[in-house]
């Protein structure tokens, strides 16, 4: 399954929005995703795209299948199809020399295949070329599998924010990074990368500088749903 990582366009909202409601009981209304892209200067949003297989099918993406359980009275209403469709998307902001990651989602068909670790990785990687000294992100406390992701890339538990989810009332997990303009994250985090993208096997089209292709530097040669909770 090849696909490519953009940066996201205003054109884009209609398909991110679409992934927003379902992966989010409390989604971003279409207006605040315009908002951030017209600030590139201080976020950084991008789109995951599958290429060359066709639009996304009913039962992969549309209200047929969880919403129109959610919200019947849009059975009928479907996003134009689109050849090369997003399946997942993330976005961080850049305040001095910090960055908060604000949302990571991928459709739920295509979790557990390193996407969310891709977007994640993709979000570092420009906050790294970017001055950003650390990273910070809220997680749900119950969102396990997200909390594990973060800690691989050096994230850690640096505090709660008591019931921060409206849907339930559920505490967010804060946690931050290590510096990551030092050496030692940079040798880390490449090796980490490498390794990510030896695991897609060259499914990932590097027509962006949105992650740079370090698997050529590899000796001898050569991001499961995470939440914007955590984001």
């Amino acid at each position: 399954m090849p696909f490519k990582i953009e940066r996201m366009k205003v054109e884009d909202i209609p398909e991110v929005a679409e992934i927003d409601r379902i992966s989010f009981s409390t989604p971003w209304p279409p207006s605040a995703y315009r908002r951030e892209i017209e600030h590139p200067d201080r976020n950084y949003y991008i789109v995951l795209r599958r290429v060359g297989e066709g639009p996304l099918k009913d039962k992969d993406m549309s209200r047929h299948g969880v919403l129109a359980n959610i919200l019947p009275f849009l059975k009928d209403e479907k996003l134009e199809p689109n050849p090369n469709p997003i399946i997942g998307y993330a976005g961080l902001w850049i305040i001095g020399e910090e960055a908060h990651v604000t949302t990571i989602a991928v459709l739920p068909q295509f979790r557990g295949k390193k996407l969310g670790e891709l977007l994640l990785v993709s979000l570092i990687d420009y906050a790294r070329k970017n001055g950003v000294h650390r990273m910070t992100l809220e997680a749900r406390v119950s969102n396990h599998i997200a909390q594990s992701l973060y800690r691989k890339y050096t994230f850690k538990n640096a505090g709660y924010r008591r019931r921060y989810y409206s849907d339930n009332g559920e505490d967010a997990l804060v946690m931050w990074s290590d510096r990551i303009d030092t050496d030692e994250f940079a040798n880390k985090f490449e090796s980490l990368k490498r390794e990510l993208l030896e695991k897609l096997n060259g499914q990932l089209l590097l027509e962006d500088d949105s992650i740079e292709d370090v698997s050529h530097r590899h000796v001898g040669e050569h991001i499961e749903h995470v939440d914007r909770e955590s984001p």
